[in-house]
C-alpha cells in the first residue's frame, strides 16, 4: 500500500504536481476530469477548448448534483451516484461556474477558450 502511494506521488511530481494530477492525466488522454471527492471539486479550476469535454467523476460515497447556471453553458447532470462519471461538452468560450445543489459550498470554474 505504501509503495503504491509513493508511486502515485512520484507520478504526480513528474506530471506537474499532485494538485493537478487528475486534470493532467486526463489532458494526456484528450479530456479533462473533475473529481468530486471530500465534498469538493478537484481540481477546482480547469481549462478546455471550445467543443471539449469535462468528465465529472463522483468518488465520494454519496451522491452529488453537478450543475452550472452560467449563461451559454447551462447544464444539470442530475443526481450523480457514487463511482459514476458524466461527460459535459462546452460549446462556447467563456467562464462557467460549476456547483452542487446538495452541497452549496462545492464550486469549480471551467474556463473555455477558443
Amino acid at each position: 500500500m505504501r509503495a503504491h502511494a509513493i508511486g502515485a506521488a512520484l507520478l504526480g511530481i513528474m506530471l506537474g504536481g499532485a494538485v493537478g494530477l487528475h486534470a493532467t492525466l486526463a489532458e494526456a488522454q484528450g479530456g479533462i476530469v473533475i473529481v468530486q471527492q471530500g465534498i469538493a471539486f478537484k481540481p477546482a479550476n480547469v481549462r478546455v477548448k471550445v467543443g471539449g469535454q469535462v468528465m465529472f467523476r463522483n468518488e465520494d460515497p454519496f451522491g452529488h448534483n453537478v450543475y452550472s447556471p452560467s449563461k451559454g453553458g447551462i447544464f444539470d447532470i442530475g443526481l450523480q451516484a457514487p463511482d459514476s462519471e458524466t461527460a459535459v461538452a462546452f460549446k462556447e468560450a467563456g467562464e462557467y461556474i460549476v456547483q452542487c445543489r446538495i452541497h452549496p459550498k462545492m464550486r469549480a470554474v471551467v474556463t473555455v477558450t477558443p
